[in-house]
């Protein structure tokens, strides 16, 4: 029996050392806290992203020694979202993305991980996406022109071809438009911030997609709240614009459409609702991922370019709002755009009404 229990204390030191050289071994940091933040152990990743120093580190508090903002306020909240974009401490240059996860009993485990070269690579592809972009656009702009000074009917045989050239020319076109907003949009941090008034930025919604509708469907408008929005009124008149104009696409002829702002003491919701198609479950989940599209057909005949939900998915980030989609097959869609109380402003006073 003492033999069979050395053995087994054997396999269980050993099996503890295996362990501890693979978490040592792995290129993410790791450190492993107590209830009260104190240092239990870290691998070697941790000391040299976080500066940690063996043994003298251990059993101090991590937000002690580790300085980074607001990193104390997260790990006491539990660190229920992820730290995406934090620079590493005594090294600017490095990115980190903080995780924090609860193991045992009061006990959780940091991982940090390194992103530097995710972010490099990302940037290089924003450049060369926008750069692309933007070398198109003028070649674009030429055939474009040339296209538009001859008349179809001038040559009958060719005026099928000719008017698919220029349907294709334009699409092309508001493709580069679209992808060169979306590169400004990665590239902004902050945007510009007004009052943006709702009920005449409904009005006008509502004046677009009378043009785009040109009669086939019923639009209305609903206005219920007195609030108007802090924020860009360009970028959210794109985002807003986006969900109007898919809607126009995506209902059929005798369809209708209602454009809806929302706002109360919880915030404020601008809604686009539709007696479209609808979309299956399946696909909401990618409906703002870039040139994703539910239907390729039935989106080249619209002229759509699968980006606009990319680009109202980056102006709601960049006003800590989000977009909520709910639809039904044969029923129809609806686009909620949901916005924190933080961006509500109350009516402002007009000089007669003093």
């Amino acid at each position: 029996m003492k033999q069979r229990a050395a053995r087994r204390r054997s396999r269980l030191f050993g099996l503890l050392r295996a362990f501890r050289d693979a978490a040592a071994a792995l290129p993410d940091a790791l450190v492993a806290i107590d209830g009260h933040q104190h240092i239990l152990w870290f691998n070697a990743a941790a000391g040299r992203l976080f500066g940690l120093l063996y043994p003298q580190h251990l059993d101090q508090r991590l937000g002690d020694v580790v300085a980074l903002p607001g990193f104390i306020e997260w790990i006491e909240a539990g660190g229920v979202d992820a730290l995406a974009d934090v620079a590493a401490p005594g090294d600017p240059d490095v990115h980190l993305s903080l995780r924090l996860i609860p193991y045992a009993e009061d006990h959780a485990l940091l991982l940090g991980r390194d992103i530097s070269q995710v972010l490099r690579l990302e940037k290089v592809r924003r450049d060369f996406v926008a750069n692309v972009s933007h070398e198109l656009r003028t070649p674009l702009t030429v055939v474009h022109g040339y296209l538009d000074l001859i008349e179809p009917e001038q040559i009958p045989e060719f005026e099928s071809i000719l008017r698919e050239l220029r349907n294709q020319s334009r699409r092309m076109t508001q493709i580069v438009e679209d992808l060169l907003t979306l590169s400004r949009l990665d590239a902004e941090e902050t945007l510009p911030e007004t009052r943006v008034a709702m009920g005449p930025l409904l009005r006008t919604l509502q004046r677009d997609a009378d043009g785009l509708s040109r009669g086939r469907h019923a639009i209305t408008i609903e206005l219920d709240g007195e609030h108007d929005l802090r924020g860009s009124p360009k970028d959210l008149y794109s985002a807003f614009s986006n969900l109007v104009s898919n809607a126009v696409r995506y209902t059929p002829v005798g369809g209708s459409i209602t454009i809806g702002w929302h706002s109360g003491p919880q915030g404020g919701r601008l809604g686009v609702r539709d007696t479209g198609h609808g979309i299956s479950p399946q696909h909401l989940p990618r409906l703002t991922e870039r040139f994703y599209r539910v239907s390729t057909s039935r989106s080249r005949e619209s002229g759509g370019t699968g980006l606009g939900l990319s680009i109202v998915k980056h102006v709601l980030q960049l006003h800590d709002a989000h977009l909520d989609v709910a639809s039904e097959v044969g029923v129809g869609s609806s686009f909620t755009c949901i916005f924190g109380a933080e961006r509500l402003l109350q009516p402002e006073i007009l000089a007669e009404e003093i």
